[in-house]
């Protein structure tokens, strides 16, 4: 997996490294590594946990239009 282009989709959603991060069980700076490129991937728990977000996950919920 790429998971600088995941982390970028999920930031692109709404998310920040922080809640990223604490979502996954790292430090936000373990978040920013891996954008920098300084660090290719997560330790293995938290990589099974990067993996299973997605961008929907961090979507703003939809407004509903109130009825006339």
């Amino acid at each position: 997996m790429d998971w600088k282009l995941h982390i970028e989709q999920l930031i692109a959603a709404g998310a920040t490294p922080a809640l990223i991060a604490q979502r996954i069980g790292v430090t936000a700076n373990a978040i920013r590594e891996i954008l920098a490129g300084r660090t290719t991937a997560p330790r293995a728990d938290a990589a099974f946990k990067l993996a299973k977000l997605r961008p929907v996950n961090f979507a703003a919920p939809k407004k509903r239009k109130r009825a006339a």
